[in-house]
């Protein structure tokens, strides 16, 4: 096992839990190396540099053979990291023990996010399985990458810009109430977003909005720390889930959230659900965005999604 751990996730409660899955490795004398991160791009430097020197697609079965594999302890910043570093090395599996604030992979996976249990789980797996994670290109800036849960531009990605610094966060996050982070910054942010025009591209259609307030393309259910954006979204489909919607009265606006929370938010006239195996979005007034959590720069955006299988050791 090689251990990519980031320490600094979940506002330093992941330190907690690496050092759990190290002494129970430890306690079952199991071999590892571990490489702990030391500044935001640091899981990148450390994946490229096992890339070079030790990483190797997974072979076909073969008996008593030794594999290396990568292991991430962090959250989904973490994760989205190495994806991303990874890059086309799609055969090179990656086990996940989530440690970070909102785990929405782990809750796409349904994988425990008890970091103890997702070890045992781990250690009971004999070989990887294919997921799906997003690709997208953005044409303006010609940006390429990946994303094992959402991205978004609007609202959610003004919450993720706020929320990042807020020190609301460190406190929910003490208390391993990340999603209440989320939350509480998402009642603060929601009366300053504006409506800004959108056009949809899909299965060979455009669809133009004046107002939209959110647009979320996502690989499974969940984003914001376990909020159910789109409940039927299925990481093993190659198929992508796109949610629009649209900039209503406060009032509504509430109302709307209160349905979000219940999961019968798909209904609303003011929510617009697409599904295909290729989307495009496209923003001509400047907006934040964000991909697993991450910001991206507030800039008009022109993005193509598509899917990629790739292996996880899940």
């Amino acid at each position: 096992m090689h251990l990519i751990i980031n320490r600094h996730a979940a506002s330093g409660n992941a330190a907690k839990s690496a050092d759990l899955v190290l002494s129970a490795l430890d306690n079952k004398q199991i071999s590892y190396k571990d490489y702990s991160t030391d500044y935001p791009g640091h899981a990148i430097d450390i994946t490229r540099e096992l890339l070079k020197t030790t990483l190797t697609p997974w072979p076909d079965k073969k008996a008593n053979s030794r594999f290396p594999l990568l292991v991430i302890l962090g959250g989904d910043g973490t994760l989205h990291e190495v994806v991303n570093a990874l890059d086309q090395h799609f055969h090179i599996p990656i086990a996940y023990i989530p440690c970070g604030s909102g785990n929405d992979f782990a809750r796409g996976v349904s994988l425990s996010r008890d970091p103890l249990m997702a070890l045992e789980h781990l250690l009971e797996i004999t070989e990887p399985q294919p997921y799906h994670v997003l690709h997208y290109l953005e044409n303006i800036q010609e940006e390429e990458g990946y994303a094992t849960n959402n991205i978004g531009i609007g609202i959610d990605a003004a919450i993720v810009a706020r929320s990042n610094v807020s020190a609301s966060k460190q406190t929910f996050n003490k208390f391993k109430l990340g999603s209440l982070s989320y939350l509480y910054t998402a009642i603060q942010v929601l009366t300053k977003q504006k409506g800004f025009p959108l056009m949809v591209e899909v299965n060979g259609k455009s669809v133009g909005f004046d107002n939209a307030f959110l647009c979320t393309t996502t690989n499974h259910p969940y984003f914001g720390g376990g909020i159910a954006i789109v409940p039927e979204a299925d990481v093993k489909s190659k198929a992508i889930d796109l949610v629009v919607v649209e900039r209503i009265h406060l009032l509504k606006l509430f109302r709307l959230i209160g349905q979000l929370l219940k999961r019968k938010h798909m209904s609303s006239p003011y929510v617009h659900h697409f599904k295909s195996q290729n989307i495009r979005i496209v923003s001509t007034t400047s907006q934040f965005g964000q991909a697993d959590g991450e910001e991206l720069d507030s800039r008009p955006f022109d993005i193509q999604f598509t899917t990629v299988e790739r292996l996880f050791w899940l």
